[in-house]
């Protein structure tokens, strides 16, 4: 098996159950308040991208294993 950090295990994890309760819960949330189901549609859409664009923030911002390895040689 590769070696593959537990950080980046734990994100997609989490990130994976985000991207499920998220959008669930802010639809069936929404409709307490909201009786109109295409803005509760568009709100659990809006959640879902949230979700998708913070995990790319974090993907694009964590450290690459060759930066890893060069502070551990130095």
């Amino acid at each position: 098996m590769a070696d593959i950090p537990r950080s980046v295990v734990v994100k997609l994890l989490v990130t994976t159950v985000s991207m499920i309760l998220l959008p669930l819960l802010t639809f069936f949330g929404s409709q307490l308040y909201i009786q109109n189901s295409v803005v509760n549609g568009g709100l659990a859409a809006l959640a879902a991208n949230i979700v998708l664009i913070s995990y790319c923030v974090m993907a694009f911002t964590e450290k690459s294993d060759e930066k890893i390895k060069e502070k551990k040689e130095q």
